[in-house]
């Protein structure tokens, strides 16, 4: 193998800020996005005895990190109130009828024939290039928020100061594709 071979195809780093987010459910959220962690995956090693000293294999789950987003919370609140409404959809705290407008939620989502609980969505993270051309596609299945963070409203903060919030959300798998 030769010098020439070893050199990578793209010698074009990832830029950070080459990203667009989908979600159909939450689309003030998906126009807001500020940052998002594309989640790691792993799995559990397996201890196999022996007399000597233990040797592992691996195991047979994958275990898939968390997907967190940071996202600019609008003056009327909307990105906010998307993955608020959306949990609190999911858990009814206060009369059942919450659950079952779960689904008049979701008044993004493309027309077809439901197949899944209401409380899912699919998320789609889309990477970029350095020509501005979509590269990679992250397809996240069974999306649903477990979290949404508080903000701190501050009376000595400027009016320039653009207020944030984060959320966390947990899915079945992604994968990932090479769009060209």
């Amino acid at each position: 193998m030769t010098a020439l071979t070893r050199n990578p195809t793209n010698p074009n780093p990832l830029q950070p800020n080459k990203f667009t987010l989908n979600f159909s459910r939450i689309p003030n959220v998906q126009f807001f996005c500020q940052a998002i962690s594309i989640p790691g995956i792993s799995t559990a090693e397996v201890p196999v005895p022996n007399p000597f000293v233990d040797v592992y294999a691996p195991g047979e789950k994958a275990i898939y990190d968390l997907l967190n987003i940071t996202f600019i919370i609008d003056e009327e609140l909307s990105s906010w109130l998307e993955i608020h409404d959306w949990i609190r959809a999911m858990t009814f705290p206060k009369e059942f009828e919450e659950y079952q407008r779960l689904a008049t939620l979701n008044q993004y989502q493309a027309s077809r024939i439901p197949t899944r609980l209401p409380q899912y969505s699919d998320g789609i993270v889309t990477l970029y290039s350095s020509s501005n051309t979509p590269y990679y596609r992250f397809k996240f299945y069974d999306c649903f928020p477990t979290t949404v963070s508080t903000f701190l409203m501050n009376s000595s903060d400027s009016p320039e100061t653009v207020m944030t919030a984060d959320a966390t959300f947990r899915y079945n798998y992604y994968d990932v594709e090479k769009l060209f």
